[in-house]
């Protein structure tokens, strides 16, 4: 089913109140091998990514991450 144009409008407006875009860089070789690595994971970056973010603030500080406990 087809999103409405006022859910569409809802949605953005949301979005621009409650939302934020976080990003870094990268060589394109890079982002090419995390991408691959989500596919293969079957996951998205924006799930991996998102995961590691509230992961990471939710630690207490002083704290290790599971992604440090693991290495």
């Amino acid at each position: 089913m087809a999103v409405s144009a006022a859910q569409k409008k809802a949605s953005n407006k949301y979005n621009r109140e409650h939302m934020a875009t976080l990003g870094c860089k990268v060589t394109k070789e890079q982002a090419q091998a995390f991408k691959e690595h989500c596919q293969h994971k079957g996951s998205t970056a924006n799930k991996i990514l998102r995961d590691f973010v509230l992961n990471s603030i939710e630690t207490t500080p002083g704290e290790k991450t599971q992604e440090e406990s693991d290495e």
